[in-house]
């Protein structure tokens, strides 16, 4: 058992049990005796030689940890329905917890737990917080009948234990039909392509010099790597084979790779792919084997591979273990480099600084002065970027012993657009370059084969061309045929309407978790201009969202947080926007890529560029790091109150009737718990740990009476009728693992016709919800989301998934993940 204040002032406390009875000698009119808590009759049996100064120490504690505080208890009187908890003679079977929203107020010298089913508060003693304490730990064992012998029988705590479940205080436990285990992982998870012979451990070392490739990532094959091999080794009918062997590969961890490969096969070339995510790792690999043999020589490319003069001399001098960095596409540049490398008279390693001056792209090494580093001139882009067969068919990857969630296809290459802040492979702004539709075919066919759950279409506008709909099509078969892949995670065209809601058309109604996703980053015209996206029409984006909202089918917008040209007010604005188009909204921070226009010295100085040592913006001409830190906080209560739906219908009512814009609302709510955390508690815990807990502890009646007393106190709004409707659809609409579902409520009046009016903007839409006749409200949980585990979300969801489905409920795509049925245990 933990107290703490829900608002988390301070911080949680376990508590004992005999904490229980000194705080039910609390009341009003009451004080602490010690020796009215020692009186009790439970307390006397478990604790016979419990001493007057024991429980004046234990009081002292509960003081100093502020458990025991004078002050409101946040529950009206007038409100205040009280159900005394019964024992039940009902027989009970199975295994029993109690809710994510557990728990228990202490109000006037009583115990109250909110019953969310019969909408009451039940009153409790400390007896029985006590059986229902150790009921959780240990069961209905020997452990816990014994623990109460000397007060209660078996057949008494029984009926205890049945008034508990009667009451709702504990619920059935739930665990997910496809649980895993270690010994029944491959067999169990989809997706999982397991192999335990590595190639590398069937063929021997010889006179050749070895190649390494460094995954970085177990639960992706290396699409990179992959194209690197196919390069190499099919380049000249093979004729780099005859001076390099490709060690074949494979996933493991660092010191793994060191003490199996590299121990059998020794010095040589090793390859990295250079990415956000993987930078650190791969230059702790670098260095270390860099430590091992200075002989081993290594060559970086990849992303976050910096190209720009300054930055990659930056790069170099920092990360000294690099020998050669390569910019932009690498499967020429591969080619060209091992080309010019050799092994030396002493057994090393090596090149010649002339030979390699040649080969475009790349900066490298002085071998005579490891400091000094020689650039040469730039690399123009592959010509034909299938020209090296696939990694996935010519079988790459059959060794990679690793468990494999995803793999990265490209159906084709390269951007029309150039956005500043994007680095799309170095290849922003430049002409598309297709991959031939057959191999991208065959490419998900082996993907299926193999039992790859998600399928990452890297493209930069997956949708620029019609091919892409029928590219679609045959996902969707072959999830048909094989039940693979079950997730499709693209990146969306700009300036498209027609192809991508085909698309997510045939999508939906193949079962493949996906969704429209409208990469706006901002409509502020200023911001755009600067960033250099005035070519990308905002009124194309309006007209999709029009079709998919016709056409119930998921959309989401992203945006972006921080960019050069954004203020407080255009962000606020971008917010409003979508809010009033009842869009969801994902907000990601601005990180400076190495290789993007925005990362141009002469960019950064032009529009006074700060970042932070990972290279996320923190502030630019427009906006100072205390508005950034503003505009991350709306993001953060829009989240809360839109995004997971806390206050979408009450933000909505407000602005529709009240004249209350929802931006204006949630600012003045986030002010509002920053200087007074402590005032409406439940609404204090909805800002500060919702998004991480995903519940409400109290059930979800009591935020949104808070919320109704915030609303009366800020704007002098007394409630009525409508809000009572309001906040009975929002609260039904929150998942509660206490309610059995499909659930109907009556409510005053017709929401759902009222919102369908409101939003669709029909003849009645002016109609204020009050003259709205009553009506029944109506909710289901086709998601089974008041039991999914919400650290498990799909690979890269644009949606929030846990608003409950009803006919005001946004659409959700559907969803692998979330069809698992639940299983009583």
């Amino acid at each position: 058992m933990l107290a703490s204040q829900i608002s988390g002032q301070g911080p949680a406390f376990a508590l004992i049990s005999l904490d229980l009875y000194i705080i039910n000698n609390l009341s009003s009119d009451t004080s602490i005796t010690c020796q009215s808590v020692m009186n009790d009759t439970l307390v006397k049996s478990l604790h016979p030689k419990l001493s007057a100064q024991h429980v004046e120490q234990r009081v002292l504690t509960l003081l100093q940890n502020q458990i025991l505080l004078i002050g409101d208890d946040h529950i009206n009187d007038d409100e205040l329905t009280l159900v005394n908890f019964e024992p039940s003679q009902r027989p009970i079977t199975g295994v029993f917890g109690v809710s994510m929203n557990f728990s228990l107020q202490h109000y006037r010298g009583k115990w109250l737990y909110w019953n969310a089913n019969k909408r009451c508060w039940v009153l409790l003693n400390s007896n029985h917080i006590e059986i229902l304490s150790q009921y959780i730990i240990n069961g209905f064992s020997d452990k816990f009948t014994s623990y109460f012998a000397s007060m209660y029988s078996i057949d008494e705590l029984q009926g205890l234990v049945s008034g508990f479940v009667g009451q709702g205080l504990l619920i059935p436990l739930k665990k997910k039909a496809c649980e895993l285990t270690e010994n029944s992982i491959s067999e169990k998870l989809p997706g999982i392509a397991l192999s335990s012979d590595q190639g590398w451990k069937t063929i021997q070392p010889d006179e050749r010099i070895p190649v390494y490739f460094v995954p970085h990532m177990k639960n992706h094959y290396p699409l990179a790597l992959g194209v690197l091999f196919s390069a190499l080794e099919n380049h000249n009918g093979g004729s780099l084979t005859e001076k390099f062997q490709l060690v074949p590969i494979c996933y493991m961890k660092p010191n793994e790779f060191l003490n199996g490969p590299y121990r059998k096969f020794r010095q040589g070339v090793w390859l990295f792919s250079n990415y956000m995510w993987s930078l650190d790792i791969n230059m702790q690999i670098s260095e270390a084997i860099k430590k091992q043999d200075s002989r081993n020589l290594t060559i970086h490319g990849g992303p976050s591979t910096p190209e720009y003069a300054q930055a990659s001399q930056d790069f170099m001098a920092q990360f000294t273990s690099v020998d050669i960095s390569v910019h932009g596409e690498g499967e020429v540049a591969i080619i060209e480099i091992l080309d010019k490398i050799y092994k030396n008279e002493h057994g090393k390693t090596s090149y010649d600084e002339t030979d390699l001056f040649e080969v475009s792209g790349i900066t490298y090494r002085s071998l005579l002065n490891p400091h000094h580093v020689k650039r040469t001139s730039a690399r123009k882009r592959t010509a034909q970027p299938d020209f090296a067969p696939s990694p996935y068919l010519s079988g790459y990857f059959a060794g990679y012993g690793a468990e494999v969630d995803a793999a990265i296809i490209e159906s084709n290459r390269g951007c029309p657009f150039g956005c500043t802040f994007c680095d799309w492979g170095s290849a922003t702004n430049q002409k598309v370059r297709k991959f031939d539709l057959e191999r991208v075919k065959q490419e998900i066919d082996w993907i299926a084969k193999n039992k790859v759950r998600v399928l990452w279409i890297a493209d930069a506008n997956y949708g620029l061309y019609d091919r892409d709909i029928e590219l679609s099509q045959h996902i969707v078969d072959t999830k048909a045929k094989t039940g693979y892949p079950q997730e499709v995670v693209v990146n969306y065209t700009k300036n498209s309407t027609w192809r991508l809601v085909e698309i997510i058309k045939i999508f939906t109604a193949g079962g493949i978790i996906s969704q429209g996703i409208i990469s706006i980053q901002t409509t502020d015209d200023k911001t755009l201009e600067v960033i250099n996206r005035k070519n990308i029409k905002t009124e194309k984006y309006d007209e999709l969202t029009k079709v998919f909202y016709d056409l119930k089918l998921p959309l989401s917008t992203d945006l972006m947080l921080g960019l050069p040209g954004i203020t407080v007010e255009a962000f606020n604005k971008d917010l409003q926007r979508y809010i009033d188009m009842d869009v969801s909204v994902k907000a990601y921070p601005t990180q400076l890529l190495p290789n993007s226009p925005m990362a141009d010295p002469e960019y950064i100085e032009k529009y006074q560029i700060k970042t932070d040592k990972n290279d996320f913006l923190i502030a630019s001409f427009s906006y100072t790091e205390q508005d950034l830190h503003w505009m991350k906080g709306m993001y953060h209560m829009y989240t809360i109150a839109d995004g997971y739906g806390l206050l979408r219908y009450v933000i909505r009512y407000l602005q529709w009737e009240h004249g209350i814009r929802a931006v204006d609302f949630i600012s003045d709510l986030l002010k509002f718990v920053n200087g007074n955390p402590g005032q409406y508690n439940k609404i204090t815990w909805a800002v500060r740990y919702f998004i991480n807990d995903k519940c409400m502890p109290g059930g979800w009646h009591n935020f949104y009476a808070q919320i109704g007393e915030y609303i009366t106190a800020t704007y002098g709004i007394e409630m009525d009728s409508g809000f009572e409707t309001v906040f009975t659809v929002s609260e039904v609409s929150m998942p509660d693992d206490t309610i059995r579902y499909p659930v109907e409520r009556n409510i005053a009046h017709d929401f759902t016709a009222y919102f369908t009016a409101k939003t669709q903007n029909t003849d009645h839409a002016e109609k204020p919800l009050d003259h709205y006749p009553p009506s029944r409200f109506h909710v289901s949980d086709p998601n089974n989301m008041v039991a999914i585990d919400m650290n498990y979300m799909q690979y890269d969801s644009h949606q929030y998934f846990w608003e409950l489905h009803s006919d005001v409920a946004r659409p959700k795509s559907t969803s692998e993940f979330v069809d698992n049925k639940l299983e009583t245990v």
